[in-house]
C-alpha cells in the first residue's frame, strides 16, 4: 500500500514539474513577445520623430533663407506644417512627449551636449540651443536632446 502512495506521490510531483515547466516557458513566451512588442514600438517612435526632425529642419532653411515670402511658399508650408502637427499629436496620442528644460537648465541623463559656449551673463549648464529635441514616453527616455550649453 505504502509503495502505491509513492508511486502516486511520485507521479503527482512528475506532472506538477512538468506544469511548472510548462508555465515557465509560457512567461518566458510571454516576456519575449512583450519586449519585442516593446522594441517595434520603439522602432516606430523613433521614425516618427526622425520624421518630425526632417520637418523642422526644413522649416528652419525655408526661413533662413525667406523663402516663405511667396504666396505659393506659405500655401506649401502650411500643408507640411499641417502633416508635423499631425505625427506631433500621434506622439502626443501614445504617451510620448517632447522634453522640456525649466528655466533653461540641462538635466543630466536627458542631454547630449553637443557644444559649449562661454557667456559670462549666464550661468555654467544653461542650454543656449537645443540642436535636437529629446522625447519621453512616460518615465522612459525615447531620445536624448542634443543641446549647446555655457560653459564659462
Amino acid at each position: 500500500m505504502d509503495n502505491k502512495i509513492d508511486e502516486l506521490i511520485n507521479d503527482q510531483k512528475a506532472e506538477l514539474t512538468e506544469n511548472l515547466k510548462r508555465i515557465q516557458h509560457l512567461h518566458n513566451l510571454t516576456e519575449k513577445y512583450k519586449l519585442e512588442k516593446q522594441d517595434q514600438f520603439h522602432d516606430l517612435i523613433i521614425g516618427i520623430i526622425e520624421v518630425i526632425d526632417t520637418f523642422e529642419k526644413s522649416e528652419e532653411a525655408i526661413n533662413e533663407r525667406k523663402l516663405n515670402t511667396e504666396e505659393n511658399s506659405q500655401r506649401i508650408i502650411k500643408r507640411f506644417t499641417s502633416v508635423l502637427k499631425k505625427l506631433q499629436r500621434l506622439l502626443q496620442k501614445n504617451g510620448v512627449t517632447k522634453l522640456e528644460f525649466p528655466e533653461n537648465r540641462l538635466i543630466i541623463g536627458f542631454c547630449k551636449v553637443i557644444d559649449t559656449e562661454p557667456d559670462s551673463k549666464l550661468p555654467n549648464d544653461t542650454i543656449i540651443e537645443i540642436v535636437r529635441n529629446g522625447y519621453i514616453h512616460g518615465k522612459e527616455l525615447i531620445r536624448e536632446a542634443e543641446v549647446i550649453i555655457v560653459k564659462n
